[in-house]
């Protein structure tokens, strides 16, 4: 199924609060209590959205709801290791990297450096 991007939005949401709050994600059912729970911690209110809740087909139980597109989305973050993304697809590892070298210089600064270089040309 095809996700809105409100409903994609709710989904991240899970994706990125759940493991905070000790909500399993390798799982297509959630309960009310966990998705008020992520609720909170998303827009610090307990409403689940009524395109979970008014869906009956997403009823698995009395307060259990069928979220699949939150495991599917989880496992293929999973699969992803370091090193095996692609640039643009958010799951690379290929982030800026800057190196900060430490040496102590006592009162030597890079200001000094800069100095020197523009007095050199």
């Amino acid at each position: 199924m095809e996700l809105s991007k409100q409903q994609q939005k709710y989904v991240s949401a899970v994706l990125e609060h759940a493991p905070a709050i000790g909500i399993d994600l390798n799982k297509n059912t959630f309960s009310r209590a966990e998705l008020r729970q992520v609720s909170m911690a998303f827009k610090g209110k307990k409403w689940i959205p009524n395109w979970i809740t008014h869906d009956l087909s997403r009823r698995a139980d009395r307060g259990v709801f069928t979220i699949p597109e939150i495991m599917e989305q989880w496992n293929a973050l999973q699969a992803v290791s370091p090193g095996h993304g692609t640039d643009g697809d958010e799951l690379s590892d290929s982030t800026h990297v800057y190196e900060v070298v430490s040496d102590d210089m006592g009162d030597h600064t890079v200001s000094d450096d800069m100095l020197e270089m523009s007095t050199q040309n």
